[in-house]
């Protein structure tokens, strides 16, 4: 007989970091720098930046569905940041508000498996809970480009504190990352059928990618949602990656 290996997995908890944005933001840039910090604390945050266009500065990485998101989360002025969808992440933006759940044991795990062949790409999303899934949970993928250079609007020019002090008003070469440019499923969530404890739930995408997204800074995105849309666990993978349950 062949020797099998066998792995226990003890799901670990990704957190969801939505920033609300837009180029024309003045007070932007103070979210992006804290998700920055994010990213330098822990590996275990998906970070979604949902742009915006403003009526006199159009926004090139505008989300065509934001108002969707912005009337289920309460979202109004900008800039805007939410922790799981369900919890508001406000200034000064503590990183232990993310810290403090990150990384934790949770009982679900989520897999990202893609592949980019020309400009369409496939995505197979995997979901296994240890305890079955919840009545009304759904799954959400999105698809991120990062590395996006385009002037961004600075009202911290002028401020000494700030780590955007004199580096201009606009900053016309700022790096905008995780812009959310497409939704795979419904910009809510697709329902996830009844999926017993350890049953593994499956659902695959495909996507034709546009001529100005640079491919090679595409990245996704995929959450479990509860019924009243806060999320459970996360995922994030960059194209043409096999991301296993972690």
């Amino acid at each position: 007989t062949n020797t099998v290996p066998f792995e226990v997995i003890i799901p670990k908890r990704k957190i969801v970091v939505e920033d609300y944005t837009g180029t024309w933001c003045g007070y932007c840039p103070s979210v992006a720098y804290a998700v920055e910090e994010c990213h330098a604390a822990t590996n275990d945050i998906a970070v979604v930046a949902i742009h915006k266009t403003a009526s006199s500065n159009p926004d090139p990485m505008h989300f065509d569905d934001i108002q969707i998101l912005q009337n289920e989360f309460g979202v109004s002025g900008f800039p805007s940041a939410r922790i799981n969808r369900s919890t508001v992440w406000s200034s000064p933006y503590e990183l232990s508000s993310i810290l403090s759940m990150a990384g934790v044991d949770t009982d679900l795990a989520v897999g990202i498996l893609s592949k980019l062949d020309g400009s369409t790409l496939s995505v197979r999303v995997d979901v296994v809970y240890e305890n079955g899934s919840g009545t009304g949970d759904k799954l959400v993928v999105y698809l991120l480009e990062s590395g996006v250079i385009h002037e961004q609007t600075n009202y911290y020019n002028s401020d000494p504190t700030s780590p955007y002090y004199q580096q201009g008003n606009p900053i016309s070469d700022f790096v905008h990352n995780e812009a959310l440019r497409v939704s795979l499923t419904e910009v809510l969530g697709d329902n996830i059928s009844a999926t017993a404890e350890l049953e593994e739930f499956s659902k695959t995408f495909t996507v034709n990618i546009p001529e100005e997204y640079n491919s090679t800074n595409l990245s996704l995105v995929a959450m479990v949602v509860s019924a009243d849309n806060a999320a459970k666990n996360a995922q994030f993978a960059d194209i043409d990656e096999d991301k296993a349950y972690e």
